[in-house]
């Protein structure tokens, strides 16, 4: 099925202020974009022999998997001094690219996009870029955008960071 040109446009600028919000730290307007019903995961990726192809991910555990209520109370510890991993906090750059869009006419709609992230800390030179495949699940509710299902396929078999205290 093809989608308008203002239905595409719409959900790529909806794809771009999420990652504003997430690089400005604007934690609790990015948790409204996300349905009370939510769910936001990233399976493990394994890796496999060309002969055990589409088994790469599993699905029956992974890095996280987050629901609308778990991420607030990952936002509200971040304004905590618990919250070691993000202090000092992490400056991040989503790079969102490759917009793909499927769906019924009146949604929902799965966004398929390409990420790439850069993540710095404190005063050192060195970064983290982790790069992934999302695959979101959206619906418009009165006028609005909502996130029902987010799921980040990691490009690493071994991440590359030390932690993931910060949102994908």
């Amino acid at each position: 099925m093809s989608i308008s040109e203002p239905l595409f446009r719409s959900l790529e600028a909806f794809i771009y202020r999420e990652a504003e919000l997430l690089d400005n730290h604007q934690f609790e307007q990015w948790l409204n974009l996300w349905d009370e019903h939510a769910s936001y995961r990233m399976p493990v990726r394994v890796t496999h022999t060309k002969r055990q192809a589409g088994q790469e991910f599993q699905h029956n555990f992974g890095h996280f998997d987050d629901t609308k209520e778990m991420l607030a109370m990952r936002i509200k510890r971040l304004g905590t001094s618990a919250a070691w991993a993000e202090d000092p906090p992490s400056r991040t750059r989503h790079f969102v690219t490759n917009l793909r869009i499927t769906g019924a006419e009146t949604g929902p709609y799965l966004l398929k996009t390409n990420l790439m992230l850069y993540r710095n800390r404190g005063d050192s030179a060195s970064h983290d870029i982790l790069s992934a495949e999302r695959h979101d699940t959206v619906h418009q509710v009165d006028g609005k955008w909502l996130i029902l299902e987010r799921v980040v396929y990691i490009d690493q078999a071994s991440l590359g960071t030390l932690n993931l205290s910060i949102f994908l």
